[in-house]
Order: structure tokens, then sequence, then C-alpha cells
């Protein structure tokens, strides 16, 4: 595979970002999809860094 597409794998997309990626990166992010886009991807990974998760916590995406 060469390329993602934005909304096959958003879930995977998105927890990268939020893993991995630039203050910039995230803006992108959030802006692109939405809240429940985003609350799904953190429900669905495995194997989420805790320090993404914590972000996502903060940011209001994922309930403790």
């Amino acid at each position: 595979m060469n390329s993602l597409d934005e909304n096959e794998h958003s879930a995977f997309i998105i927890v990268r970002v939020f893993q991995y990626g630039l203050l910039n990166d995230l803006k992108k992010i959030l802006k692109f999809y939405s809240a429940d886009q985003i609350c799904d991807a953190f429900k669905t990974q495995r194997g989420i860094d805790e320090k993404a998760i914590a972000l996502a916590k903060v940011l209001g995406y994922v309930e403790e």
C-alpha cells in the first residue's frame, strides 16, 4: 500500500497524529475530522500511547 485514504483509514491517521504529530498537524486533524470520528478512533485502535490518550482526554475526546 502506497497511500492512505483519509476516510477509510481515519482511525489510524487520527491516533498516529495524536502520538507523533506536531501541533500544526494536530490542528489540521481537529479541523478535518469530527469529534465523533476522533472519539471513535480512540475506542477502536489498540496500542495507543498513554501520552496520546492523555492529550485526547485534556481536549475532551476521551472520557475517563
